[in-house]
């Protein structure tokens, strides 16, 4: 059975001050034999209404089954935080004033001498679901956004490319290679504009991954020119596999496009959880610095702008955080700090 720390003279001072609801109940009854100062506020109800009370009539009336089909729930698991019933339906408390309003109760049972009482902490969590309701909402628009992106774009794209294509083959314009590269650029913004909405936010499971073995894949799969790749350090980290190629691809890409051909990356290990990834090209100037990981940014004309985004979103998914600075040759040097490293 858990320590209960309530009979404590700081207790005492806590239950005064906490803006949440404190009830205890008779755990065989269930009626209410004490409440914190607060809860009378938080319910409606005078402390002696409350405390004429049984911990159901906290809830609505016409549930009154399924939430003593709860509580027996609660009482069998605690100490235990509840807010939803297994249907995902909120728990929800009602007030004198007829509003109900959705918790998150914690509760667990109390020795009181000869006496169990079981005690619960009601929390208003309604701020809560209103921000999760509103990040549902978002997440459903973005789902929208990319299959009007994947479907409605992507298939008049490969329309024009495939005419162009043949238009190529029939007859000479110097107009026909401008239409196929804007046509690719096209495709790219489209390709970017999927990560960045799709996975932007999120990764999947995490596991021990080689930084040799994923930027060696990632090397494989850009044109690299007469670029050299060093890798300084062999370690290994946690993260998502897949968005982690993302993220190296990405850099790579952006190291090699906008430096000279023969550009030297180098990514190691730069200090107690944090990794780094550099090259010896041109840099980013310091007062471009801040805006770099913005959607849109670039300073090619044949960039998406998007790139770098990607990568700031998909580290940030990860709880990472990268920043930019100035490598000791003069380049871009890129670190993520907050890497488990193994």
């Amino acid at each position: 059975m858990p320590v209960d720390r309530t009979d404590r003279p700081e207790f005492g001072g806590y239950v005064q001050k906490v803006p949440d609801a404190i009830v205890t109940a008779d755990a065989e009854t269930r009626d209410i034999v004490d409440v914190s100062p607060s809860a009378t506020d938080f319910f409606g109800y005078s402390t002696d209404q409350l405390q004429s009370m049984d911990v159901l009539d906290l809830h609505p009336a016409d549930q009154r089954e399924r939430y003593e089909q709860l509580f027996e729930t609660h009482l069998a698991n605690q100490p235990a935080i509840i807010s939803r019933f297994e249907d995902g339906s909120s728990v929800v408390v009602a007030t004198a004033d007829g509003q109900h309003r959705p918790v998150e109760i914690n509760a667990w049972l109390v020795d009181e001498g000869s006496e169990t009482r079981f005690r619960g902490v009601f929390r208003d969590i309604t701020d809560r679901l209103e921000k999760e309701n509103s990040l549902q909402r978002q997440n459903e628009r973005l789902d929208e956004f990319a299959s009007v992106i994947s479907h409605d774009l992507r298939n008049p794209l490969s329309v024009a490319e495939g005419r162009a294509t043949l238009a190529a083959d029939e007859c000479e314009s110097e107009h026909i290679d401008h239409i196929l590269s804007a046509l690719e650029r096209m495709e790219a913004i489209v390709d970017d504009t999927l990560t960045l909405a799709r996975n932007g936010e999120t990764v999947g499971q995490t596991e021990s991954v080689s930084i040799t073995d994923v930027v060696g894949q990632c090397w494989g799969m850009v044109e690299t020119a007469d670029a050299t790749l060093v890798i300084e350090d062999e370690l290994e980290f946690e993260a998502d596999a897949h968005r982690l190629q993302q993220i190296f691809e990405n850099l790579l890409r952006n190291a090699i496009e906008h430096n000279d051909d023969d550009v030297t990356i180098r990514v190691g290990r730069a200090g107690e959880g944090s990794i780094y990834f550099e090259d010896d090209g041109e840099g980013i100037p310091a007062d471009q610095r801040a805006t770099i990981f913005e959607p849109g940014y670039t300073s090619s004309t044949d960039g998406t702008g998007f790139g770098l985004t990607i990568v700031n979103r998909l580290a940030e998914a990860h709880g990472w955080t990268v920043t930019v600075s100035e490598s000791d040759e003069g380049g871009a040097r890129f670190e993520f700090a907050g890497v488990e490293i193994d």
